[in-house]
């Protein structure tokens, strides 16, 4: 936490329970008009683990000039230019399965 102590009617640092909640929905919107900080002691620590896909190598032949414009590009959106040309890919897919749908 910040180093703030939470004082209540109940005292220093008398936390509340969290609620249970039904949906996803009734949780968002608790959380938006509740603070974390009256709640904290009422947590425990998870692990979480994000699985990512692997990705498959591909190489693509492509004239120098262009991979220093793309380079450019990349640098001002402060991305690498692989991710960059990954993210026009993914989104010209998009567009083209919009197209066809």
């Amino acid at each position: 936490m910040n180093g703030k102590r939470i004082i209540t009617e109940g005292g220093v640092n008398n936390m509340k329970k969290i609620p249970k909640f039904k949906t996803d929905e009734e949780a968002a919107r608790f959380w938006d008009t509740h603070s974390f900080e009256e709640y904290y002691r009422d947590t425990r620590e998870a692990e979480i683990q994000f699985i990512k896909k692997p990705k498959k190598a591909v190489t693509v032949r492509l004239d120098p000039d262009d991979i220093k414009s793309v380079e450019k590009i990349a640098e001002n959106k402060g991305l690498s230019y692989t991710s960059l040309l990954r993210m026009w890919i993914k989104e010209h897919l998009s567009k083209e399965a919009q197209k066809t749908a």
